[in-house]
Parts: structure tokens; C-alpha cells; sequence
């Protein structure tokens, strides 16, 4: 396995390559048309032309005819919080057993949150290697001494787990990117590691973060790269607005004039919110 290095370096924004092998991967059961539009609409305007698939309810009817006009495919899936726990965590399973069955198909993949994910340029055009690429969050926090993250480390690790994991950089399992093959690898660990959690705790928020931030800096069980915030990705929980700026373009860049692929929680700044919603009213 290759060791997990920081990434902090500027990356190479335009690499010539088809996508018809490139896959883009989203969960957006029980969402609207307007609370998706923005990243379905965001990531054709960055120039991604490869396929697209969505997990939507079996009554979001709405929007999956909405998604087939963009050229998503829209695939319907059953799912109860009580029997699968929350979608955020289940949707790994879901996205496990997808490419298990077609990912042959792919040689790279991007896993993504939905309703708060808006793209700037096209995102597989930055990949470093094709190992998991676990995104930063803002150099402020730490898991041990953010009160959300450690809460939810205590309660799906062990306590040997939650020390060895506590003084780590937050990496938030929003988004994911890498070759098919490491990102089908993190997924079995995912899957296998949610079903071992009892199902009345499982049914609790967190799980997926916690899993994930142990897999990326404690147990580091597939190759992966750990990629500094703002780079590929801007995780904006944790960093304040004035780390960016809004162009007349609308485009939301850093203060050095860095312009992230990837906007991720853009929704929790106010300024940044606007601003990338006014670029694609309706």
C-alpha cells in the first residue's frame, strides 16, 4: 500500500481525457428537483459528459424525470431508516453493490453528496493517481476538538480507535474520488463495517464519518492520498468566508486566486450560498 501523504500543491486543472469511462455517483433519495439541480447543472456546465448515476426514492417521480432531461440516470431504490439506518451511510452499500455489478464499466469514479456539492471545473481532470482521495476539511478543528466529529468517533470506535483518530485533520466522506478499483476496495471496508454495528446504533447519525475518517488516517486499508482542503475540494463547514472570493464570473475562489473544482457544505456561508445559487437560478 502506498503511504497517505498531504497533498496541499495546486493541480492541474485540464487533463484531455474521454469520460465515457468516468463515473459520477450521488444519493438524492427524497430530495426535490430544486435541491439537486444545482449539482446536476453545475457538473455539465464543468464539462463533464460521462454518466451520471442517481439514487432516488421509488415515488420521486418528479425528479427522475427531471434527472433523464440532464442525462442522469435515475435509479430507484428502497430504503427505511429503521431497518437500514440513515441513507448517508446506507447509501455505501448501495453504491457497493452498483459497482459491483457494473464496474467493470469505469475506471474512475467520483462519490458525492448532492444538495450541498456545486462544481467549478471538471472534477476527475485534477485526480493525482488513481488511489481514494480523501478530502480535508479546514485546518481550524481537529476530530478530537471539533464537539460533532468526536461525538460521533466515541460512539461507532473503539476507545483505543477514538484516541488514535482524535488528533487527526477532519476528512469529510462527502466527497470521494479515485480509481475504480481502490474506490470499490473503501466501499467493501464501508459496507462491512456498517453491518457490524448493531442495528438500534446504526440507526444514529455519524457512522459514515466515523468509518471514514478511520479508514483514511488509523487502519489506511486501501491506497489512498489525503488531499489538503481547497485544492480539489473546498469544505467550507469549518473555514471562514473570508477565506474566499466571489469573481465576477460568480466562481468562488481562495484568497490566492486558487480555484477549487469541487465547492462541498457551500451552503452553510451565507456568502458563498448566494452567490453560487445566483448563478444558477432559474
Amino acid at each position: 500500500m502506498r503511504g497517505h501523504a498531504i497533498v496541499g500543491v495546486r493541480l492541474p486543472v485540464d487533463r484531455p481525457q474521454s469520460d465515457e469511462r468516468r463515473l459520477v455517483l450521488g444519493a438524492a433519495v427524497g430530495m426535490s428537483v430544486e435541491e439537486a439541480r444545482i449539482f446536476v447543472e453545475s457538473l455539465r456546465l464543468a464539462g463533464f459528459t460521462g454518466p451520471v448515476v442517481m439514487l432516488i426514492g421509488p415515488t420521486d417521480f418528479k425528479l427522475a424525470a427531471y434527472l433523464r432531461t440532464q442525462g442522469v440516470e435515475p435509479r430507484r431504490v428502497w430504503f427505511v431508516r429503521r431497518l437500514h439506518g440513515p441513507i448517508h451511510a446506507y447509501r455505501f452499500e448501495l453504491f457497493a453493490r452498483y459497482l459491483k455489478q457494473f464496474g467493470e464499466r469505469y475506471d474512475e469514479v467520483l462519490i458525492s453528496d448532492v444538495r450541498d456539492v456545486a462544481f467549478q471545473a471538471h472534477p476527475f481532470n485534477a485526480m493525482m493517481s488513481k488511489d481514494c482521495h480523501f478530502f480535508l476539511e479546514g485546518a481550524a478543528k481537529t476530530i478530537g476538538n471539533e464537539p460533532t466529529n468526536i461525538l460521533y468517533m466515541q460512539l461507532f470506535l473503539a476507545p483505543a480507535e477514538v484516541e488514535a483518530i482524535a488528533p487527526h485533520r477532519i476528512s469529510c466522506c462527502g466527497v470521494l474520488l479515485g480509481g475504480t478499483q481502490a474506490i470499490v476496495a473503501y466501499l467493501e471496508r464501508m459496507t462491512a463495517r456498517l453491518r457490524a454495528v448493531p442495528l438500534p446504533i446504526r440507526r444514529k447519525i455519524g457512522a459514515d464519518t466515523a468509518f471514514h475518517n478511520l479508514i483514511a488516517h488509523v487502519t489506511r486499508e486501501v491506497p489512498a492520498v489525503i488531499v489538503e482542503n481547497n485544492v480539489l475540494v473546498a469544505t467550507m463547514g469549518i473555514e471562514p468566508a473570508t477565506r474566499y472570493l466571489v469573481g465576477a464570473d460568480g466562481r468562488i475562489r481562495t484568497r490566492d486566486g486558487h480555484l477549487p473544482a469541487i465547492l462541498h457544505q457551500y451552503d452553510r456561508l451565507e456568502e458563498i450560498r448566494a452567490p453560487v445559487e445566483a448563478r444558477f437560478a432559474s
